[in-house]
């Protein structure tokens, strides 16, 4: 997959409503969910040594997850993805896996040698990784396809045991990893962010290099 590049924005909930509706003047809503409104789950992967948490908070230069995915708790559609960053530079290999072949990544185990998601299993098993936690939020997205460019609104981040049945929409065991009145804009494109893009959605917050893994297993870490 090519590269992109992600600029993340930490705003308040009415700086959202600002820019949000700025947006929605230009831009069109993703065609998932409704209106552009749907929710993620993601079960993330690190190894004994959480090598992808201290990468990130020790700021290195390039950091990897591992990650399987769902939306609306839909187990129909589940992907698995390894996302490398190299600082706003983002790229994901990625593959849609079956319920047994979910089964056999949390248990470590390897798949067929013909199924599209072989080549990252192979790679999970040698890197040891193993499941750590489960990321959900409430995701708002807008498109210009012609340009390439996304622009997201993740809202109410939390995090879950690490079994796939957060996966699935069990959020019994849900905690919140950060204040309802704190929303995560991402602004994604290719080579260069359009200028108009950069103008409606400017003026607010603080870009930050926030990693929602990161945020969600400090929360999740006791004081």
């Amino acid at each position: 997959m090519a590269e992109r590049r992600e600029e993340k924005y930490l705003i308040s909930y009415a700086e959202y409503a600002v820019i949000a509706n700025r947006v929605r003047g230009v831009m069109t809503p993703d065609a998932n969910g409704d209106r552009g409104r749907y929710s993620i789950c993601s079960l993330y992967f690190d190894d004994a040594y959480d090598t992808a948490f201290d990468d990130k908070e020790d700021g290195n230069a390039v950091h990897i997850k591992f990650r399987v995915r769902t939306y609306d708790g839909n187990g129909k559609f589940i992907r698995l993805e390894r996302k490398t960053k190299r600082g706003v530079i983002t790229e994901k290999h990625s593959s849609v896996i079956t319920g047994s072949e979910l089964d056999a990544i949390i248990s470590g185990k390897s798949v067929s040698e013909n199924a599209d998601c072989f080549g990252l299993v192979s790679e999970m098993r040698a890197k040891g990784v193993a499941p750590k936690i489960n990321v959900r939020y409430d995701r708002e997205a807008y498109h210009l396809p012609t340009l390439g460019v996304r622009v997201t609104f993740d809202f109410n981040i939390e995090y879950l045991p690490a079994d796939k049945s957060a996966l699935f929409g069990d959020l019994s065991r849900a905690v919140p990893a950060m204040g309802k009145d704190k929303v995560v804009m991402e602004i994604k494109y290719a080579e260069r962010c359009p200028a108009l893009v950069r103008k409606i959605c400017g003026g607010f917050g603080m870009q930050t290099s926030v990693s929602k893994y990161a945020l969600c297993r400090t929360a999740q870490r006791p004081m």
